[in-house]
């Protein structure tokens, strides 16, 4: 086996790949190139440092690393079913925790599902350290009892609440830029919900300001609200004011679920969409860090 940079192959092929690595994962990677191109920049998936793992020159692999000043991120790492359980994984990643010590990070980071335990393993085995539990969520607000009623943005406040319809009118709702979101975001965030990555963000994915907060959806178009961030100005946290807002999206798009991806620390954020009702998917992960400071 040989690594190749992940640039040499064009975006489409990389897509392909990514996908064909995952399959039978327990989530499901879709081959969806604008889909992919979204993870790269968003991210900061740096392809020239990504690699493609090779045997007799066919891909059967692939890495994706991510950088932002001095860490990296193993942004994804899998191996096609045929060449699965031949010990490929840690000759992959091993070359690039040694690129990345030798160009002066001062860590590497990663996230993997806690339900595979062959990959907690290995990343065990390689050095990694856990820092925290990431959990997932799902659940509704109110959407259903306003499927009925007039539009909420025609409805006066005494009679919203009358028939049951939660939060502010949805007029109120304003589009805004991901950056919106992100300039409220605490520090210490993982990566995929810190503000570079939420600023990056970008079609289809679309904000949404009411008041004080601000949240991200991923794609209104979806079957369900898959809600990629939320954020509220700090001397408005703890005053319903997220809440609110999930209300008001709940009702401008009724009927859909909201889902939440288990990149939520278990310590701290989680504690809110469990007071507002979500519930915890089955899915964990968790955040590993291998430290190059001596």
């Amino acid at each position: 086996m040989h690594l190749t940079a992940a640039s040499e192959l064009p975006l489409r092929a990389l897509s392909t790949l990514f996908a064909r690595a995952f399959e039978g994962y327990l989530v499901t990677i879709p081959d969806a190139p604008v889909l992919f191109d979204a993870r790269v920049r968003g991210e900061h998936i740096s392809l020239e440092d990504s690699r493609v793992a090779r045997v007799d020159g066919e891909p059967v692999g692939l890495v994706l690393m991510a950088r932002r000043g001095r860490v990296s991120r193993v942004a994804g790492m899998g191996v096609l079913p045929a060449w699965r359980n031949r010990k490929l994984g840690a000759a992959m990643l091993r070359p690039l925790m040694d690129e990345a010590r030798a160009r002066g990070d001062s860590r590497m980071v990663l996230e993997v599902i806690e339900q595979n335990a062959p990959a907690v393993a290995l990343y065990a085995r390689l050095g990694f350290q856990r820092m925290r539990r990431l959990v997932g969520f799902a659940g509704t607000l109110g959407a259903q009892r306003v499927e009925a009623t007039p539009a909420p943005e025609e409805v006066g406040k005494g009679e919203r609440a009358r028939l049951g319809v939660e939060g502010p009118p949805t007029s109120e709702l304003e589009e805004v830029d991901p950056g919106e979101c992100a300039r409220l975001l605490p520090e210490g965030l993982p990566w995929q919900l810190a503000p570079a990555t939420v600023s990056g963000l970008s079609l289809p994915a679309r904000a949404f300001r009411l008041g004080p907060a601000v949240a991200v959806l991923a794609d209104v178009a979806a079957p369900s609200l898959g809600l990629r961030s939320l954020g509220v100005d700090a001397e408005a946290r703890g005053q319903g004011a997220g809440r609110r807002l999930l209300h008001a999206l709940a009702a401008r798009w009724p009927g859909k679920p909201f889902a939440v991806s288990a990149v939520v620390p278990e310590d701290g954020p989680a504690r809110f969409f469990e007071q507002v009702g979500f519930t915890r998917t089955a899915l964990t992960q968790l955040e590993l860090a291998l430290s190059f400071v001596p």
